[in-house]
């Protein structure tokens, strides 16, 4: 095939695909998305930003909780730095985010390591995917799981199993000279954090924040007049969460919305009511922490803290 044959062939296939999401974006059913978002339940918003912000605040305390015993610095300038990491997830993609959150704290407490300060955002990751394991174990005491968790149960068990393991035997910190550099050293700064009787606290408030995050789908979907059981909320974040994970883009903008879709199709919930409740969610997520990292930062802070760091900024507050 030569290059200009390549080169058409890929030109018409993005003109077909183009004119295919067109096509149907003018036959979708927008103005019940407009109702949803226009008459929402000012009440339930209310709830759903308040329950936002809350849960934002327990990762933040987790993180501080992890990272105080080794590298002093100050609760509020957790939750600062925990806001505007979030602020700039919300415009980037990828892990910027989580950059911008070690070099504002650092910026805030210049003592603050570096690679300790890495450390401890990885295991308030390690400590969010416990907090969800505990939260899928025990979340059908109080509702009746859809079947397609039902396998999500054995794979919670198997995560807890896994890194209870590791904790309790240390096993991150004696890993075999046959794995790569990269890993071992990353290993090595985990084992920074201390000893594991540390990391419960922690836990406890990644399971808070899941259970405050379960609720503020519920609300999100209360306030666009969408009437589905717990278990339908339950099923939509956790899909949401799923396809956001790699934070493809920015504020998971897209992947939001087909897991709304998703999530909500086994509740015989149409899309455009879904996505509708997908942007009043988003709004409440989005908009208050974006506020707030300005009055932190202002604009220009916020574009400094999207741009890479600098050559040996690792060695220095940013």
């Amino acid at each position: 095939m030569t290059p200009l044959l390549r080169r058409s062939l890929l030109w018409g296939a993005g003109i077909l695909v183009l004119v295919l999401v067109l096509g149907a974006g003018f036959r979708f059913p927008w103005g019940a998305t407009a109702a949803a978002v226009t008459g929402a339940d000012p009440a339930a918003l209310a709830i759903l930003v308040i329950i936002a912000i809350l849960c934002l605040m327990a990762k933040a305390w987790a993180w501080h909780l992890l990272l105080r015993p080794v590298a002093p610095h100050g609760f509020w300038a957790a939750q600062d730095a925990n806001f505007v990491g979030t602020a700039v997830n919300n415009l980037a993609v990828a892990v910027i985010g989580e950059a911008a959150r070690v070099r504002r704290l650092r910026a805030l407490w210049p003592t603050v390591p570096f690679g300790t300060a890495i450390a401890s955002v990885v295991w308030t990751r390690v400590m969010e995917g416990v907090g969800l394991a505990v939260f899928v174990l025990t979340a059908p005491m109080v509702v009746q799981l859809p079947p397609i968790l039902r396998g999500a149960e054995i794979g919670a068990a198997t995560v807890l199993i896994v890194l209870g393991g590791l904790i309790w035997f240390r096993g991150w910190a004696n890993l075999p000279a046959g794995f790569p550099e990269p890993v071992r050293k990353a290993a090595t700064m985990l084992g920074q954090i201390g000893p594991w009787h540390r990391l419960a606290a922690p836990a406890l408030l990644a399971l808070i924040n899941w259970i405050g995050q379960w609720a503020a789908f519920h609300f999100a979907l209360v306030a666009a007049g969408i009437d589905v059981p717990p278990e339908g909320s339950l099923v939509v974040m956790l899909l949401t969460n799923l396809a956001t994970l790699l934070r493809l883009t920015p504020a998971g903008v897209g992947a939001t919305q087909a897991a709304f879709i998703a999530g909500l199709l086994p509740f015989h919930i149409g899309a455009a009511e879904a996505i509708g409740a997908s942007l009043l969610l988003q709004a409440a997520q989005i908009l208050p922490v974006m506020a707030l990292a300005l009055i932190l930062v202002g604009w220009n802070g916020l574009g400094d803290l999207l741009k890479p760091a600098p050559a040996g900024a690792p060695e220095k507050a940013a």
